[in-house]
């Protein structure tokens, strides 16, 4: 499905309504339904590596294959606004038997470099006891796993690779933050950077998009980080004898209240500086994901997008620059 006719595959980001969508994309979910009238609706949200967009199949549309979650589909049919969003409104649909991997979304970074600032960080830090913890967590096993785990559902670096993006990016603004106050511990904080989302590996699951596992529902990633952290450092006392219980519950206190309130998800709100850092930054770096793609979202007008329910209001997106040309996020 390269090429039919006047169609040239094209990725989702490129397309703008009122143009006709001819490619290749990966379904996200489904949904099936009843129109008040009793036609029967698919509703699907699908995706390439450079974004997302819902689409509306209607039982006149000529579908060949079974449409399910995680499956890759050729797919032709028409843009549009629907509610003050981008909807595509599909003509015709094959599934298709090919790799989907082209056709996940990844980190922009390229992941060698990012793996490579990860064993740099923990390598930077000096004090024997931390650097032990995190040596110990972050075998060789785990690492790969971490560098592949998402690290979060919708929200923010929903994405195979999108854990690791976030944690070198919290690590970074905590390692820039230290510098302005000389009593923060930079060993500690960076050890928070490192392990806050740790339990994200347990919570998740990747398949083709990311999904709840059974104890990411029933416990939660912040609770899951810190019983991996309990039981490491357990091993540690068993087998090599000491490490203080002052940084223990320090290190357990930045994982349980990197989310800042119980309103977010944390059972405790941080009580030391590097704690209030650690959850500034984790906030910091999520909602910057969230602003910069929404001034590449095509929906709304020039200026500014459509009216965010979830986020609750409007984000500007126009970028301004010397040469008054439009630029995205850097």
């Amino acid at each position: 499905m390269d090429k039919k006719g006047p169609f040239t595959c094209k990725e989702l980001k490129s397309i703008t309504p009122g143009s006709q969508v001819w490619g290749k994309y990966l379904i996200l979910d489904k949904n099936q339904r009843r129109s008040k009238d009793g036609r029967e609706i698919i509703n699907l949200k699908i995706g390439d590596a450079s974004d997302e967009i819902d689409v509306v199949v209607w039982d006149n549309c000529s579908v060949t294959g079974e449409l399910e979650n995680g499956i890759l589909i050729g797919l032709l049919g028409d843009m549009s606004n629907y509610n003050n969003r981008a909807q595509v409104t599909a003509r015709r649909i094959k599934v298709l038997d090919e790799d989907i991997i082209p056709y996940i979304k990844k980190p922009d970074i390229d992941m060698e470099s990012l793996k490579a600032e990860f064993r740099s960080t923990m390598t930077s830090i000096s004090d024997p006891h931390i650097k032990a913890l995190l040596e110990r967590i972050f075998t060789e096993e785990t690492r790969e796993k971490f560098f592949q785990s998402t690290a979060a559902k919708k929200v923010h670096h929903n994405y195979p690779g999108g854990l690791l993006e976030h944690t070198i990016t919290v690590a970074r603004l905590c390692r820039d933050a230290a510098v302005n106050y000389p009593m923060v511990n930079r060993d500690l904080l960076l050890a928070g950077a490192l392990l806050h989302d740790i339990g994200k590996m347990d919570e998740y699951e990747m398949k083709v998009v990311a999904d709840y596992t059974m104890e990411g529902k029933l416990v939660g990633h912040i609770i899951l980080g810190v019983e991996k952290i309990s039981s490491t450092i357990n091993d540690i006392r068993r087998e090599a004898g000491e490490f203080p219980l002052e940084l223990e519950l320090m290190i357990k206190h930045m994982i349980l209240s990197h989310h800042g309130s119980l309103e977010f998800g944390s059972p405790v709100i941080p009580l030391f500086p590097e704690a209030f850092l650690l959850h500034m930054m984790d906030n910091l770096d999520a909602k910057m994901f969230v602003f910069c793609n929404k001034v590449n979202d095509e929906d709304g007008d020039k200026y500014f997008s459509n009216y965010d329910n979830f986020f609750g209001q409007q984000f500007f997106k126009y970028r301004y620059s010397l040469d008054e040309e439009e630029t995205g996020c850097l």
